[in-house]
Protein backbone atom coordinates (compact mmCIF):
# COMPACT_ATOMS: atom_id res chain seq x y z
CA UNK A 1 0.00 0.00 0.00
CA UNK A 2 2.59 2.48 1.10
CA UNK A 3 4.62 1.93 -1.86
CA UNK A 4 1.99 2.87 -4.11
CA UNK A 5 2.07 6.19 -2.47
CA UNK A 6 5.85 6.79 -3.69
CA UNK A 7 5.10 5.06 -7.46
CA UNK A 8 5.17 7.41 -10.08
CA UNK A 9 3.94 4.38 -12.56
CA UNK A 10 0.24 6.20 -13.61
CA UNK A 11 -0.93 7.92 -16.48
CA UNK A 12 -3.66 10.74 -14.87
CA UNK A 13 -2.90 14.01 -13.26
CA UNK A 14 -0.31 14.51 -10.51
CA UNK A 15 -2.78 16.77 -8.97
CA UNK A 16 -5.23 14.15 -9.09
CA UNK A 17 -3.05 11.21 -7.68
CA UNK A 18 -2.23 13.86 -4.36
CA UNK A 19 -5.80 13.77 -3.67
CA UNK A 20 -6.32 10.32 -4.14
CA UNK A 21 -3.34 10.05 -1.51
CA UNK A 22 -4.74 12.35 0.88
CA UNK A 23 -8.21 11.43 0.86
CA UNK A 24 -7.02 7.57 0.98
CA UNK A 25 -4.90 9.23 4.72
CA UNK A 26 -7.68 11.33 5.34
CA UNK A 27 -9.92 7.85 5.34
CA UNK A 28 -8.06 6.17 7.75
CA UNK A 29 -8.12 9.29 10.15
CA UNK A 30 -12.02 9.90 10.11
CA UNK A 31 -12.84 6.48 10.32
CA UNK A 32 -10.50 6.30 13.90
CA UNK A 33 -12.52 9.55 14.49
CA UNK A 34 -15.92 7.95 13.72
CA UNK A 35 -14.84 4.60 15.05
CA UNK A 36 -13.64 5.92 18.46
CA UNK A 37 -16.96 7.95 19.48
CA UNK A 38 -19.20 4.56 18.44
CA UNK A 39 -17.03 2.83 21.20
CA UNK A 40 -17.79 5.51 23.34
CA UNK A 41 -21.21 5.49 23.00
CA UNK A 42 -21.96 1.82 23.50
CA UNK A 43 -19.89 1.81 26.60
CA UNK A 44 -21.67 4.56 27.85
CA UNK A 45 -25.01 2.99 26.76
CA UNK A 46 -24.07 -0.48 28.47
CA UNK A 47 -24.04 -4.19 26.71
CA UNK A 48 -27.81 -4.44 26.68
CA UNK A 49 -27.87 -1.48 23.78
CA UNK A 50 -24.71 -3.07 22.00
CA UNK A 51 -25.90 -6.53 21.77
CA UNK A 52 -28.79 -5.33 19.21
CA UNK A 53 -26.93 -2.38 18.14
CA UNK A 54 -23.84 -3.79 16.74
CA UNK A 55 -25.15 -6.54 14.99
CA UNK A 56 -28.06 -4.16 13.46
CA UNK A 57 -25.73 -1.19 12.23
CA UNK A 58 -23.05 -3.71 10.60
CA UNK A 59 -25.06 -5.08 8.40
CA UNK A 60 -27.27 -2.11 7.62
CA UNK A 61 -24.14 -0.16 7.12
CA UNK A 62 -22.62 -3.22 4.88
CA UNK A 63 -25.81 -3.78 2.85
CA UNK A 64 -25.86 -0.09 2.42
CA UNK A 65 -22.38 0.39 0.92
CA UNK A 66 -23.55 -2.34 -1.59
CA UNK A 67 -26.13 -0.43 -2.64
CA UNK A 68 -24.36 2.50 -2.91
CA UNK A 69 -21.93 0.37 -5.08
CA UNK A 70 -24.46 -1.00 -7.33
CA UNK A 71 -26.29 2.96 -7.86
CA UNK A 72 -23.01 4.60 -8.52
CA UNK A 73 -22.03 1.56 -11.05
CA UNK A 74 -25.72 1.97 -12.67
CA UNK A 75 -25.17 5.71 -12.69
CA UNK A 76 -21.89 5.54 -14.62
CA UNK A 77 -22.93 2.26 -16.90
CA UNK A 78 -26.24 4.54 -18.31
CA UNK A 79 -25.83 8.10 -18.00
CA UNK A 80 -23.53 10.46 -19.98
CA UNK A 81 -20.13 9.39 -22.10
CA UNK A 82 -16.93 10.11 -22.06
CA UNK A 83 -17.35 13.10 -23.31
CA UNK A 84 -19.34 14.64 -20.54
CA UNK A 85 -18.04 17.87 -18.84
CA UNK A 86 -16.32 17.21 -15.20
CA UNK A 87 -17.57 13.23 -14.69
CA UNK A 88 -16.95 11.74 -18.24
CA UNK A 89 -13.29 11.18 -17.67
CA UNK A 90 -12.51 10.88 -14.39
CA UNK A 91 -16.38 8.68 -13.80
CA UNK A 92 -17.88 7.51 -16.70
CA UNK A 93 -14.81 6.05 -18.92
CA UNK A 94 -13.29 3.80 -16.23
CA UNK A 95 -16.51 2.36 -16.04
CA UNK A 96 -16.70 2.16 -19.80
CA UNK A 97 -13.32 0.69 -20.43
CA UNK A 98 -13.71 -1.86 -17.62
CA UNK A 99 -16.39 -3.65 -19.87
CA UNK A 100 -13.85 -3.75 -22.97
CA UNK A 101 -11.01 -4.46 -20.72
CA UNK A 102 -11.98 -6.26 -17.54
CA UNK A 103 -8.69 -7.23 -16.41
CA UNK A 104 -7.39 -4.07 -16.66
CA UNK A 105 -8.29 -3.24 -12.81
CA UNK A 106 -5.64 -5.95 -11.76
CA UNK A 107 -2.76 -3.88 -13.38
CA UNK A 108 -3.51 -0.99 -10.95
CA UNK A 109 -1.96 0.13 -7.69
CA UNK A 110 -3.60 0.67 -4.23
CA UNK A 111 -3.91 4.08 -4.60
CA UNK A 112 -5.23 4.12 -8.30
CA UNK A 113 -7.95 1.45 -7.45
CA UNK A 114 -9.15 3.14 -4.13
CA UNK A 115 -8.59 6.69 -4.69
CA UNK A 116 -11.88 8.04 -6.11
CA UNK A 117 -13.70 6.38 -3.53
CA UNK A 118 -11.95 8.40 -0.78
CA UNK A 119 -12.46 11.03 -1.99
CA UNK A 120 -16.32 10.19 -2.46
CA UNK A 121 -16.11 8.86 1.17
CA UNK A 122 -14.83 12.62 2.75
CA UNK A 123 -17.73 14.22 1.42
CA UNK A 124 -19.74 11.91 3.58
CA UNK A 125 -17.13 11.22 6.69
CA UNK A 126 -16.33 15.00 7.68
CA UNK A 127 -20.18 16.58 8.67
CA UNK A 128 -20.54 13.09 10.12
CA UNK A 129 -17.67 13.77 12.19
CA UNK A 130 -18.24 17.42 12.40
CA UNK A 131 -21.75 16.93 13.81
CA UNK A 132 -22.05 13.81 15.42
CA UNK A 133 -20.32 14.59 18.68
CA UNK A 134 -23.08 12.77 20.97
CA UNK A 135 -22.61 8.90 20.71
CA UNK A 136 -24.63 8.69 23.83
CA UNK A 137 -28.03 10.18 22.13
CA UNK A 138 -28.93 6.75 20.58
CA UNK A 139 -30.03 8.24 16.73
CA UNK A 140 -26.47 9.80 17.27
CA UNK A 141 -24.97 6.72 17.58
CA UNK A 142 -26.65 4.35 15.17
CA UNK A 143 -25.93 6.58 13.01
CA UNK A 144 -22.13 6.64 13.95
CA UNK A 145 -22.00 2.68 14.24
CA UNK A 146 -23.49 2.36 10.43
CA UNK A 147 -21.01 4.65 9.18
CA UNK A 148 -18.42 2.51 10.30
CA UNK A 149 -19.22 -0.44 8.20
CA UNK A 150 -20.97 1.82 5.93
CA UNK A 151 -17.74 3.77 5.05
CA UNK A 152 -15.35 1.04 5.41
CA UNK A 153 -17.61 -0.90 2.89
CA UNK A 154 -17.72 1.55 -0.06
CA UNK A 155 -13.72 2.02 0.77
CA UNK A 156 -12.93 -1.69 0.03
CA UNK A 157 -15.45 -1.58 -2.89
CA UNK A 158 -13.16 -1.39 -5.59
CA UNK A 159 -10.54 -3.86 -3.77
CA UNK A 160 -13.16 -5.80 -3.34
CA UNK A 161 -13.94 -5.82 -7.27
CA UNK A 162 -10.23 -5.92 -8.07
CA UNK A 163 -10.00 -9.52 -6.19
CA UNK A 164 -13.10 -10.94 -8.62
CA UNK A 165 -11.29 -10.21 -11.41
CA UNK A 166 -7.90 -11.66 -10.00
CA UNK A 167 -7.49 -15.22 -11.45
CA UNK A 168 -4.99 -16.43 -8.60
CA UNK A 169 -6.22 -13.94 -5.18
CA UNK A 170 -4.89 -14.58 -2.09
CA UNK A 171 -5.91 -17.22 0.19
CA UNK A 172 -7.60 -15.56 2.53
CA UNK A 173 -9.66 -13.29 -0.33
CA UNK A 174 -10.38 -16.64 -1.93
CA UNK A 175 -11.51 -18.15 1.84
CA UNK A 176 -14.00 -14.39 2.11
CA UNK A 177 -15.65 -15.14 -1.49
CA UNK A 178 -16.38 -19.40 -0.80
CA UNK A 179 -18.47 -17.64 2.14
CA UNK A 180 -20.12 -14.59 0.08
CA UNK A 181 -18.67 -12.33 2.06
CA UNK A 182 -17.23 -10.41 -0.28
CA UNK A 183 -18.18 -9.99 -4.26
CA UNK A 184 -17.14 -13.22 -5.74
CA UNK A 185 -16.55 -13.90 -9.40
CA UNK A 186 -19.37 -15.97 -9.88
CA UNK A 187 -21.62 -13.37 -8.90
CA UNK A 188 -20.02 -10.53 -10.58
CA UNK A 189 -19.45 -12.56 -14.16
CA UNK A 190 -23.41 -11.61 -14.81
CA UNK A 191 -22.24 -8.09 -15.19
CA UNK A 192 -19.46 -8.83 -17.32
CA UNK A 193 -22.44 -10.38 -19.74
CA UNK A 194 -23.09 -8.09 -22.90
CA UNK A 195 -25.46 -5.61 -22.74
CA UNK A 196 -23.61 -5.13 -19.12
CA UNK A 197 -27.14 -4.12 -18.19
CA UNK A 198 -27.78 -5.98 -14.62
CA UNK A 199 -25.58 -6.90 -11.40
CA UNK A 200 -24.69 -3.80 -10.90
CA UNK A 201 -23.57 -3.92 -6.81
CA UNK A 202 -20.20 -5.05 -6.60
CA UNK A 203 -19.32 -4.26 -2.33
CA UNK A 204 -19.89 -8.08 -1.74
CA UNK A 205 -23.44 -8.31 -4.88
CA UNK A 206 -25.89 -9.70 -1.98
CA UNK A 207 -28.58 -7.26 -3.11
CA UNK A 208 -27.74 -7.99 -7.01
CA UNK A 209 -30.41 -11.04 -7.47
CA UNK A 210 -32.92 -8.71 -5.41
CA UNK A 211 -32.64 -5.81 -7.27
CA UNK A 212 -32.57 -7.82 -10.39
CA UNK A 213 -35.83 -9.82 -9.45
CA UNK A 214 -37.62 -6.21 -9.04
CA UNK A 215 -36.12 -4.38 -11.73
CA UNK A 216 -35.19 -1.82 -9.76
CA UNK A 217 -32.60 -0.65 -11.81
CA UNK A 218 -34.48 -0.98 -15.33
CA UNK A 219 -37.50 0.50 -13.36
CA UNK A 220 -35.44 3.91 -12.55
CA UNK A 221 -33.92 3.76 -16.11
CA UNK A 222 -37.40 4.11 -17.84
CA UNK A 223 -38.16 6.87 -15.05
CA UNK A 224 -35.49 8.85 -15.94
CA UNK A 225 -36.37 8.71 -19.80
CA UNK A 226 -40.19 8.98 -19.87
CA UNK A 227 -40.26 11.68 -16.89
CA UNK A 228 -37.05 13.84 -17.24
CA UNK A 229 -36.47 12.87 -20.58
CA UNK A 230 -32.81 12.27 -19.64
CA UNK A 231 -31.36 9.77 -22.65
CA UNK A 232 -29.09 6.53 -21.69
CA UNK A 233 -26.83 4.41 -22.98
CA UNK A 234 -29.68 2.14 -24.23
CA UNK A 235 -30.87 5.39 -26.23
CA UNK A 236 -27.65 4.99 -28.31
CA UNK A 237 -26.53 3.02 -31.14
CA UNK A 238 -26.41 -0.81 -31.11
CA UNK A 239 -22.51 -0.25 -31.78
CA UNK A 240 -22.23 2.08 -28.72
CA UNK A 241 -24.44 0.15 -26.47
CA UNK A 242 -21.96 -3.20 -27.21
CA UNK A 243 -19.25 -1.33 -25.79
CA UNK A 244 -20.32 0.67 -22.68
Amino acid sequence: MFKSFLSRDFDYSPLHRLLEIVAILSFFGLVVIISMRAFHGLSVLGWQTAAWLVPLTAALGYVGADFASGFVHWMGDTFGSEDTPILGERFVKPFRDHHTHPQGICEHDYVTVNGNNSIVLALYMIPIALFFTDPTQIWQLLVLACSVTFTCGVFMTNQFHKWAHMSDPPAYIRLLQRFNLILTPTNHDFHHTAPYDTYYCITCGWLNPILERLKFFETLESVARSTFGIKTVNDQPDAIRKQA
